[in-house]
């Protein structure tokens, strides 16, 4: 059964990648406060059997990333976009390519003029036929650069926390001002490729499904 389990680029990247990164920003951040100790971390790691260590390690990953997904995208749906939207102009790469191939895939078919929005029909139709997996790296990728700015941003907040406790307010202010630039570093980076998912599939559908004749010359 095992055996027959398939692993995407979405699980690949925004679940393992983003999972791997979560707990290296949760030992960091206990490392730096004391709770475990860098010698105790070595111990564990290297005491920890290899074949264990290849199934743990890539599950726990897995389990957190998947964790952290669901959290990064409604941060990011409700608070990170639209601060994003104001403080910047929002980047409209491939928008006209979209907006011509949606309208044109709206009126193929006996659905003409039906479905308002295609996306969602033409993505199952692209993955259900296996004819792309372009789109899928755009979109894995997309994820990826999310919870990376959702991690920054969680990176700034802490970064206030243990900087007031500690009573370097100065210092405090650098750190969070380098996080939250960062993280709409990354943010803007997974705009870009959500730009380009789109497109892809409705390219690879309208290949599929439309018949190219070549006109002949006069």
């Amino acid at each position: 059964m095992i055996e027959k389990i398939r692993v995407s680029l979405w699980d690949l990247f925004s679940f393992f990648l983003s999972g791997f990164l979560l707990t290296a920003v949760v030992l960091g951040h206990l490392l730096y406060l004391g709770s475990i100790s860098f010698v105790q971390l070595k111990d564990f790691l290297f005491t920890m059997p290899a074949a264990q260590a290849l199934f743990v390690f890539p599950l726990g990953f897995t389990l957190a990333g998947m964790l952290l997904e669901p959290i990064a995208n409604y941060f990011d749906r409700w608070i990170t976009s639209p601060v994003y939207e104001l403080a910047f102009k929002p980047k409209q790469k491939h928008k006209a390519e979209e907006l011509m191939l949606a309208e044109e895939i709206k009126y193929l078919g006996s659905l003409s003029g039906k479905i308002e929005n295609p996306y969602a029909l033409c993505k199952d139709y692209v993955e259900t036929k296996q004819l792309s997996t372009t789109f899928m790296v755009f979109l894995s990728r997309y994820g990826f650069y999310r919870n990376v700015s959702f991690l920054c941003i969680a990176c700034a907040v802490s970064s206030a926390i243990i900087a007031t406790s500690a009573g370097a307010t100065s210092k405090g202010v650098v750190t969070v001002v380098a996080w939250t630039f960062i993280a709409f570093l990354f943010k803007r980076r997974a705009e870009d490729f959500y730009s380009y998912q789109a497109p892809a599939v409705y390219r690879a559908f309208l290949i599929d499904k439309l018949s190219w004749v070549a006109k002949d010359k006069a």
